[in-house]
């Protein structure tokens, strides 16, 4: 392959790879507690370089990018806008570190979205179906048939019994991985939110921390990008195509 259309198709990948992940991002502009993602790009070397046989800053024609390279994407822990609901059972964390702490089988979930309900047989879930921890590392669970209260800082009290929901508190936002929408699973120990810096408030929700501007403007750089590499790589092949004619008919 000419190393110019090897150049082009690893630009048209790269960016195609980057159109999902804009796209993704903009599907989510309405998920609450949503953080986007961002593609990282990086140039290549060229082969004979990553390869060892060429030094890196000589000059020389062995010394040509290599095109980008795929980084592993990262995610954007800004918090979003929140907004009042009405409804007593959803809540916001108005501070950055903090996340509400899930349970799927046997792993735990972090999540900045906090749209929970109390399903039939009254386990606080998301809307996913994931059951919402307490402070006591267990379930939050009530009596479907009786009463219940909501206060302060994320306590739920029904009959004279407080639960808390659960803050976990990451040591640091790279110990987490996107499991998908807004939940992501924590590849290390967490801490605890201690009392008294618990700022829950219910009847809000934290929304998506994607700017549909923004995310749109971005969205059209990355097509046009894309389609400028399937372009030039259509344009070499022309000239290469002519060029192997012109031999032909030497």
């Amino acid at each position: 392959m000419p190393y110019g259309v090897y150049l082009s198709a690893s630009g048209a990948q790269a960016q195609s790879h980057r159109l999902q992940q804009v796209s993704n991002n903009l599907a989510n502009v309405e998920t609450p507690g949503f953080k986007p993602n961002a593609t990282i790009l990086q140039a290549r070397f060229s082969e004979l370089i990553e390869q060892g046989e060429v030094s890196p800053g000589l000059g020389g024609i062995d010394d040509l990018g290599g095109g980008v390279t795929i980084q592993p994407e990262q995610t954007q822990f800004k918090v979003g806008a929140f907004r009042n609901t009405g409804n007593e059972t959803d809540f916001a964390i108005h501070d950055k570190n903090s996340f509400f702490v899930l349970q799927r089988g046997d792993q735990q979930l972090l999540t900045r979205a906090g749209d929970f309900v109390f399903d039939s047989s009254g386990r606080m879930i998301n809307q996913g179906g994931d059951q919402v921890l307490g402070n006591d590392g267990n379930p939050i669970q009530i009596d479907p048939r009786k009463p219940y209260q909501v206060g302060a800082e994320g306590r739920i009290t029904q009959a004279g019994v407080t639960q808390e929901l659960m803050l976990g508190r990451p040591q640091n936002l790279g110990d987490l991985s996107n499991v998908g929408g807004n939940l992501f699973k924590p590849l290390a120990d967490f801490d605890l939110a201690p009392a008294g810096d618990r700022n829950v408030i219910a009847g809000s929700l934290e929304q998506s921390a994607v700017s549909p501007t923004g995310t749109m403007m971005e969205l059209i750089e990355t097509t046009r990008a894309y389609e400028a590499n399937v372009q030039m790589i259509k344009n070499q092949d022309s000239v290469l195509g002519s060029l192997i004619g012109r031999v032909l008919k030497g």
